[in-house]
């Protein structure tokens, strides 16, 4: 990372600058940290931040030490412990303090935090959090916003398409197994990725669809006044080698409300801070077929597949279409008793 470029984080209203490479270097001093002042003018001058501390729960200990317990979702209790303890042994010596992370199978879910001062405590969590915010990024996705295209033609279709490709010629067959293939009931358009890590990230995410629903997306369908179509015609790929690459998918012909659905679905879920911006602020409409990432190796490196003959001879091929009637937010790597995925929350549009 440039140095004169950190990255910016915010955290709870307030932007930090970040530079990854030092704050958490274990070839950083290990002298304790030290503010510019003392307690007493510390908590004067600190301003928002004190008001901040007023607000947190911290309680004065029988043996007059301050203490924070406070709650932090089990997905980044890695990064905040760091190899061998050393991210948090950092933060420790920093802050004059001494954290507590719970177990990763224990039912206790609160970080405590403890030290000689209200400002110490203070300090250890605004680094704890600003940790939490820049890792976030790292965390696998949780969920993600679907629109389903499970309907009986369009699984027919797929199942032909995949019989005829795995009635290839064992040559022909680079790379490719049954293992590589979508569930035909699980075909879907996805609009964008959800980290959603606990029960209210969870809830606030069901509360913004459904109030995107009620604001974007039902306005833009009263003024067509008509089905959406939704068209499956033709493949492409993620990258510039049709002999290796890692996914294969079905073309969503052009229909600009689909697309603007889509799109303005996208920005409202970036201003809610739900979902973050990956390349592109326009959402590729697609619908998986095939992927690599299904089929990993014992390295644990994700192999990829010669696609050139299923490109020449299924370019054009029609998987279906189907009108737009719901809206979802889906749980990855989940099956429900239908065969589709957990849905957190499933809106009809019709």
């Amino acid at each position: 990372m440039d140095i004169l470029k950190p990255e910016l984080i915010w955290v709870e209203g307030r932007c930090y600058r970040f530079c990854d490479n030092t704050v958490w270097s274990s070839e950083q001093s290990n002298v304790p940290y030290q503010e510019d002042y003392y307690q007493s003018e510390y908590e004067d001058i600190m301003g928002d931040e004190a008001c901040d501390g007023d607000e947190m729960q911290i309680d004065l200990t029988n043996n007059g030490s301050f203490k924070h317990l406070y709650y932090v979702p089990k997905a980044f209790y890695g990064f905040i412990i760091g190899y061998k303890g050393s991210v948090k042994k950092k933060i420790e010596t920093e802050t004059n303090t001494s954290i507590t992370v719970p177990k990763i199978n224990s039912n206790h879910e609160e970080i405590e935090i403890v030290g000689r001062s209200r400002a110490s405590v203070i300090s250890c969590r605004r680094r704890i959090d600003l940790l939490i915010e820049s890792s976030r990024n790292k965390i696998r996705f949780t969920h993600f916003i679907s629109i389903p295209l499970n309907t009986e033609i369009i699984m027919h279709n797929f199942e032909n398409f995949k019989s005829g490709i795995l009635n290839y010629s064992q040559h022909e067959l680079e790379g490719i197994s049954d293992d590589i293939f979508v569930s035909s009931k699980k075909l879907h358009l996805t609009i964008g990725m959800l980290r959603l890590l606990n029960e209210k990230e969870r809830h606030e995410a069901a509360e913004a669809l459904s109030s995107c629903v009620k604001n974007i997306i039902q306005p833009i369908l009263m003024k067509i006044q008509n089905p959406i179509t939704i068209k499956i015609q033709g493949l492409n790929y993620m990258n510039d080698d049709p002999s290796n690459i890692s996914v294969l998918y079905g073309e969503v012909l052009e229909n600009k409300t689909l697309q603007e659905i889509a799109d303005k679905t996208f920005e409202y879920f970036i201003q809610k801070g739900l979902m973050t911006v990956m390349h592109s602020e326009k959402v590729k409409l697609h619908m998986t077929l095939m992927k690599s990432s299904r089929n990993i190796n014992k390295d644990q490196r994700r192999t990829t597949f010669n696609a050139s003959k299923i490109l020449k001879d299924y370019k054009n091929y029609v998987f279906g279409e189907t009108t737009l009637k719901t809206i979802n937010i889906s749980e990855r790597e989940t099956r429900a008793a239908d065969g589709y995925y957990n849905m957190l929350t499933n809106i009809n549009l019709s």
